[in-house]
């Protein structure tokens, strides 16, 4: 069994329906894990349909054999999209690290259906002794629109990778660059939080709606936008505003003159102005 595919794909996502196929036949013996993230894409791109491999006249009325075949039944290992597609796993005896360096370690070998073998995880890139650190839901892909506007906004109010740190919430991109779930930004929650301490920043600013609910579900919302928050570090009160993220400035473009608001007044209470 198969399950049809409504919309192309790139190479890479067949190997993942290739894949799913052969464990569903029972000809490829892969970790759970793998597969389990396999299947969760395949629903996550809209497969919603099951199919056999030799095409089958549906329209036609069903036979009196066909009345009685007992239904398929799918898979256990897959799951509402909306769901956790892998049970809790307990972070805290991981992120005893001293530095981010053993921190990022930490993260690579967290077992978590996000994880890319192929991709080291992006915990927290640039300089970390900056002293600004930019929230991110997730890393975005080198070279994208989103990256590139995100590059040019920091760049407007002079900072780049030299001068500040980027720190996600998710160190590996979602399928597709999905929003985050909240099983998913809670599992990362304790590297996250120690991420920050490690760091010790005296300035942060959030990008998106989910950076900003690094501070509280009172900063998770549009109307965060603007906004001065506070994020509590090692006992101590530090400043966090809230902007726009790039993706929405790409599909709204009106709200640009919004965000250069925002990134005006982040630089100016870099400079010690506000």
């Amino acid at each position: 069994m198969i399950h049809q595919i409504r919309k192309p794909v790139r190479v890479d996502q067949w190997r993942n329906c290739l894949m799913v196929r052969s464990v569903m036949d029972g000809h490829l013996d892969v970790p759970p894990g793998d597969a389990a993230s396999a299947l969760a894409w395949l629903v996550a791109a809209g497969v919603d349909t099951p199919v056999d491999a030799v095409p089958r006249a549906w329209l036609k009325a069903p036979t009196a054999r066909q009345a009685v075949s007992p239904a398929p039944v799918a898979p256990s290992v897959v799951m509402s999209p909306t769901r956790p597609i892998a049970a809790p796993v307990d972070a805290s005896p991981l992120v005893a690290a001293a530095t981010i360096a053993q921190l990022v370690d930490a993260v690579a070998a967290f077992a978590h259906p996000l994880k890319r073998a192929d991709h080291m995880p992006q915990l927290l890139v640039g300089a970390a002794d900056s002293g600004i650190v930019i929230v991110c839901d997730q890393p975005e892909t080198a070279g994208s629109p989103a990256e590139t506007l995100r590059s040019r906004m920091l760049a407007a109010i002079g900072l780049d990778m030299a001068s500040c740190a980027l720190l996600h919430r998710l160190p590996w991109q979602t399928t597709g660059a999905r929003a985050p779930r909240g099983d998913e930004l809670a599992a990362f929650a304790p590297f996250v939080a120690r991420a920050l301490e490690l760091v010790g920043p005296r300035l942060v600013l959030a990008l998106g709606q989910h950076a900003a609910g690094l501070a509280g579900d009172d900063m998770a919302l549009a109307s965060a936008r603007g906004r001065w928050g506070a994020l509590t570090i090692g006992g101590a009160e530090v400043p966090m505003l809230a902007t726009s993220h790039p993706r929405l400035l790409l599909a709204q473009p009106a709200r640009k003159r919004e965000a250069w608001a925002d990134l005006q007044a982040f630089a100016a209470r870099i400079r010690g102005e506000a």
